[in-house]
C-alpha cells in the first residue's frame, strides 16, 4: 500500500504539472482509476488486480489430481522501518508541493481527499513488516480459488488427516495462513486448524538460510569451498575440494 500511494501521489503531481499550462478546467476531476494505476506497478502491483481469476477445474486426458504440495509466500505487508519512516516524510513533501501551488490542475474532491490524506497514523517500530488487510483478502481468495479449481483435493470442512500446514515464526506469516485457512474453510473455523510450532529458520520453508548454514559447515569441515553466495538472489557456486 505505501508504493500504491507513493506512485498515486508522484503521478498527480506529474500529471498536473504537465497540464498546467493546458488551460484545463479544474472541475473536471481526473480520470485515472485505481485500477489503471495499480495494475502498472511492477512488483509492487496488488495481486487482485493482476491475479489469474481462472476458477474452473483443470482436465487433462488421463490425468487424475491425487495431491497438492505448495509453498506459498505471505501477502502484502508493511515495509521495514526505515521505509516507513522515509515514506512518511516524502509523501508529505509530496503532498505539501500539490496543495500550495497557486491553481492547482485539481478538482475540488481531489484536493480536500488530498487535504485529509494521511500516513502518520504507521507507526515505524511498531508496524514494521506487518501483515497488512490488503495481504490477508489475497490469501482468502487465492485459497477459495484454489478450492473452486481443485474441489477433491481441498475440501471443506477442515480435517487433520487430510491438510498439513505450516508456517515460519513471523506475524506476516502466521496471519497469511490463517487468511488462507479462513478461505477454505471459512472463518468460524481457523481456530480448529492445527499448525506445527513455527521456526524463525524452518528447514522447508525457508530452505536458503539453512543452505546457508550447512555450506558454511561444509566450508569449516573442509568438505566444500563455495566460493560466490550472493543472499539477495539466492545463487551459489561450489566447489569440491576433495
Amino acid at each position: 500500500m505505501l508504493y500504491i500511494w507513493l506512485t498515486l501521489l508522484s503521478l498527480i503531481l506529474l500529471w498536473n504539472t504537465t497540464t498546467a499550462d493546458l488551460g484545463s478546467n479544474h472541475e473536471t476531476c481526473c480520470a485515472l482509476t485505481r485500477l489503471d494505476i495499480e495494475t502498472r506497478l511492477s512488483t509492487k502491483s496488488p495481486y487482485r488486480s493482476i491475479a489469474n481469476y481462472n476458477d474452473t477445474q483443470p482436465h487433462y486426458p488421463g490425468c487424475v489430481p491425487t495431491r497438492i504440495w505448495a509453498t506459498i509466500r505471505h501477502g502484502t505487508r508493511m515495509p521495514s522501518k526505515s521505509v516507513i519512516a522515509r515514506a512518511q516524510e516524502r509523501l508529505t513533501v509530496i503532498q505539501d508541493m500539490l496543495l500550495q501551488q497557486a491553481k492547482p490542475k485539481l478538482c475540488a474532491k481531489e484536493l480536500e481527499q488530498l487535504r485529509k490524506w494521511s500516513w502518520q497514523h504507521f507507526n515505524p517500530e511498531d508496524d514494521e513488516k506487518l501483515l497488512m488487510a490488503e495481504g490477508e483478502n489475497e490469501l482468502i481468495e487465492l485459497a477459495e480459488r484454489m478450492q473452486l479449481r481443485f474441489p477433491s483435493l481441498l475440501p471443506d470442512p477442515y480435517d487433520p488427516d487430510w491438510y498439513y500446514m505450516k508456517y515460519t515464526a513471523t506475524q506476516r506469516t502466521l496471519k497469511s495462513a490463517q487468511s488462507f485457512a479462513t478461505g477454505l474453510f471459512g472463518r468460524h473455523r481457523i481456530h480448529t486448524v492445527n499448525y506445527p510450532r513455527p521456526l524463525h529458520r524452518d528447514p522447508i520453508l525457508r530452505v536458503s538460510r539453512t543452505s546457508f548454514n550447512i555450506l558454511k559447515y561444509l566450508k569449516i569441515s573442509n568438505i566444500y569451498d563455495y566460493n560466490t553466495y550472493d543472499i539477495k538472489n539466492k545463487w551459489l557456486y561450489i566447489t569440491n575440494l576433495n
